[in-house]
């Protein structure tokens, strides 16, 4: 009896705590119901803000991205038309290259064709050189046998030859000179000028050279006079004479040996050369 009023009393006593405990544990989850669904209503809100800012943010992203986009695309097209240039820029390089290689080949055949042309021009010029010291050659050997008188009187219709032939019997002491020496031809150089001006030369060609040689080396009878005698040579010739004559003097008045052979000077066995 005493185990079952034991038992009883635990029951009752469960019973009691099982009681007191359901009333109380109903109020509880009925008041934080209550209190959860402002919560809840803010929660939601905050949420709302959130997605509402990250909807925004992505927005001008997407702005953000397709302004690069545009930009990207003008700058794809500026490259594209930088390429264009470049291709034109290649293309016009190209060209210029291609010129500059004809040009180059072609300034290298003119170089050819100058070098050859002032081959030619030398070789011309050394052939032209040549004929003129033949034809001067071939003009002394004409006047070979000749002689040139200067400072005798110039009359009104005169005989050159006679006059000469005189001059010889007078100072050279040949007799019958008309006979012993003969002249092929004689005349006066250059026109005749007024009276009273310096007679001009006469030019004499004698016919054989051995007389001529005795006239021209017997010159020295003539000292005293105004006449003079010496060679004729061609005009080429006269220039050289001419500018060595000072020299020749020179060396004439120092006591050294010296004479003129045609257009050359010889001083001592060696010829002299205007510098």
């Amino acid at each position: 009896m005493a185990s079952y009023k034991h038992a009883s009393k635990r029951n009752a006593q469960s019973l009691t705590i099982s009681s007191n405990n359901t009333p109380i544990k109903s109020a509880k989850s009925k008041s934080m119901k209550q209190n959860d669904t402002p919560n809840m209503f803010v929660q939601q809100e905050t949420q709302e803000r959130e997605n509402n800012t990250q909807l925004d943010e992505i927005h001008e992203l997407l702005k953000v991205m397709a302004r690069k986009l545009d930009k990207l695309d003008i700058i794809e097209e500026k490259v594209k038309s930088a390429e264009e240039e470049m291709k034109g820029l290649k293309q016009s390089l190209e060209y210029a290259y291609a010129e500059i290689d004809d040009l180059k080949h072609q300034q290298e055949l003119s170089k050819i064709c100058d070098e050859e042309t002032k081959k030619r021009i030398k070789n011309l010029e050394n052939e032209n050189t040549a004929l003129h010291d033949s034809i001067a050659v071939l003009k002394a050997s004409s006047m070979r046998d000749n002689l040139v008188f200067y400072n005798i009187s110039e009359q009104e219709r005169e005989d050159t030859t006679a006059i000469i032939h005189s001059l010889l019997e007078e100072k050279f002491e040949v007799r019958d000179a008309a006979n012993m020496i003969k002249i092929d031809r004689s005349h006066r150089i250059g026109r005749k000028v007024q009276t009273n001006a310096k007679p001009r030369p006469i030019v004499v060609k004698f016919n054989y050279f051995q007389d001529r040689e005795y006239i021209r080396k017997n010159a020295r009878k003539l000292k005293g006079t105004r006449i003079g005698v010496s060679q004729q040579f061609p005009e080429e010739i006269e220039r050289v004479r001419k500018a060595l004559y000072p020299e020749y003097k020179k060396a004439k008045t120092e006591k050294e040996r010296a004479r003129m052979v045609r257009d050359k000077l010889i001083i001592e066995g060696v010829v002299f050369n205007l510098t």
